[in-house]
């Protein structure tokens, strides 16, 4: 800040969250309890997050209006 409250002054200060840092590393391993969940959902024939969905393709290669 300027050292006079009432003044207007050109600083070099660029504060600190102006400068671009590197994201932290993101923690690969899976956690046990999700884990478990998937599995269930796989042998139930569930939609689990990050795969493919069966219904959902299927729903989207069925046209919407009948061909004739």
């Amino acid at each position: 800040m300027a050292p006079d409250p009432g003044k207007w002054e050109r600083m070099a200060f660029i504060p600190k969250s102006r400068y671009v840092s590197d994201p932290a590393p993101v923690d690969r391993t899976p956690f046990p309890v999700y884990s478990a969940l998937v599995a269930q959902w796989v042998q139930a024939g569930r939609t689990v997050p990050g795969m493919p969905d069966r219904e959902w393709e299927r729903l989207m290669a069925t046209p919407v209006w009948p061909t004739w």
